[in-house]
């Protein structure tokens, strides 16, 4: 019996994996107007020590860029490109191969837009099945485009190269959809 658990663990953690490198994460419905702005963009999460089998939380830092911003419903024209930066924290479950990208991430961070305003937000990364929807979110709270949500549909994530030997230290999307509504 224990054998079978073990490996239905595997097996669905694999499948996880392999979900999470290969789809966009399901984002939750957002409750503004539909259409007020959409980017392509990448990011890179920086945690601070690695995360192993062992070490399940440590500090989070975020940073990336967003470009060729349009806004469908014309509310937001102006906006045509931004950077973002933020810091806070990752975890995960005890036991989670160091290469998964299986984690939640809470963060609080700024972009600042083409035309030097600055956005503040709250963004979480769920990619923990066992936590909730798998989601990358985060709720704007200050400057442009306060009071909606972004989703964010990364095309591929990459761990650092040396992850099995030295634990996730990064993780990184060359490309993903972000969607404000």
């Amino acid at each position: 019996m224990r054998q079978t658990r073990t490996n239905r663990f595997r097996r669905s953690a694999a499948v996880v994996a392999a979900a999470l490198l290969l789809f966009p994460l399901n984002a939750p419905t957002a409750s503004a107007a539909v259409g007020d702005l959409a980017c392509t963009g990448n990011f890179q999460f920086n945690f601070t020590p690695p995360l192993t089998a062992n070490t399940t939380t440590a500090n989070a830092e975020v940073s990336g860029g967003l470009v060729d911003c349009v806004s469908a419903n014309g509310s937001h024209t102006r906006l045509k490109s931004g950077y973002r930066t933020g810091v806070g924290t990752v975890s995960r479950q005890l036991g989670t191969a160091p290469c998964a990208p299986i984690m939640t991430i809470t963060e609080g961070a700024v972009l600042v837009w083409n035309t030097g305003e600055r956005s503040k937000f709250d963004i979480t990364v769920n990619t923990d099945p066992t936590s909730g929807d798998l989601t990358i979110s985060a709720y704007f709270t200050h400057g442009p485009l306060a009071g909606d949500t972004a989703n964010a549909y990364p095309a591929v994530l990459h761990p650092n190269a040396d992850c099995a030997t030295s634990g996730l230290s990064s993780l990184t999307s060359d490309l993903l959809e972000v969607f404000w509504e």
